[in-house]
């Protein structure tokens, strides 16, 4: 089995960021989480990635995490008898999840989790896109937790289930996203009522922000959130204000 990197534009990100606390509100926290909060002077700008904070320089904002931030956490792609594959982060590295396409009619996916030679799940996935569905695949507690892109003509959302459960029904969630182990516990974000937020180790905080950039390929995939062991850095946007944010747990 042949591992490549998936996310370099992680690399790209940690390069080109580095910031201060500049324009920073109260912290919000859930758990043991600080939310350090930088507004914009207009949306940033991919290829390359720039912004300019209201208060100090795009240098000085990325500076004062910058170490928790080079901890970067890259997905790796495989390939399981030509299928697109992802193996398993976290407490274990005995899963596979698999994304099969039909190879009749319309090219419709299947994500399926792997253990061994048996397949324990399965769901469908759309069809093919600029960005392949296979988002995550973690396991920690003994848990499992997957995330897909679902993408067809009507769709285009992030679902993520946990022990074969989809959390978007059983939340009330639009779409759930960025799905990772932060500080060893299950972190991802989702929209609910047109606004995003959060959910860490079980808890939600609710953002007033309507969109976190996500699923973006190609130059625009620099704006993508960039998740590290101990935090995650993320664009936002509210009401035609832009927003870098930091957020993670910065005392371990």
């Amino acid at each position: 089995m042949r591992f490549i990197p998936r996310f370099e534009i992680a690399i790209l990100f940690l390069i080109g960021f580095s910031f201060s606390g500049c324009a920073v509100f109260s912290p919000q926290s859930a758990g043991t989480l600080d939310l350090e909060e930088h507004q914009l002077a207009g949306p940033p700008q991919p290829d390359p990635l720039s912004f300019q904070p209201l208060q100090g320089s795009q240098e000085e904002v990325l500076a004062e995490h910058a170490i928790e931030r080079s901890s970067v956490i890259v997905q790796e792609t495989s390939t399981l008898q030509g299928n697109p594959a992802i193996l398993s982060q976290g407490e274990r590295k005995d899963l596979l999840a698999v994304l099969f396409t039909a190879e009749q009619g319309q090219p419709e996916q299947t994500v399926k989790v792997m253990k061994g030679d048996n397949s324990i799940f399965e769901t469908k996935a759309g069809l093919p896109s600029p960005v392949l569905p296979l988002q995550g695949l973690w396991t920690y507690g003994g848990h499992w937790a997957l995330e897909i892109l679902l993408a067809d003509q009507d769709t285009w959302a992030g679902e993520i289930f946990i022990d074969g459960d989809l959390v978007n029904e059983l939340k009330g969630y639009e779409e759930a996203f960025g799905l990772q182990l932060l500080a060893g516990k299950p972190f991802f974000f989702f929209r609910r009522n047109g606004h995003v937020g959060y959910s860490y180790d079980g808890q939600e905080v609710e953002f007033e922000y309507s969109e976190v950039p996500h699923y973006r390929c190609c130059g625009e995939s620099s704006l993508n959130p960039v998740h590290a062991d101990n935090m995650v850095a993320f664009f936002a946007e509210q009401e035609g204000k832009w927003f870098y944010i930091e957020l993670g747990d910065f005392d371990r």
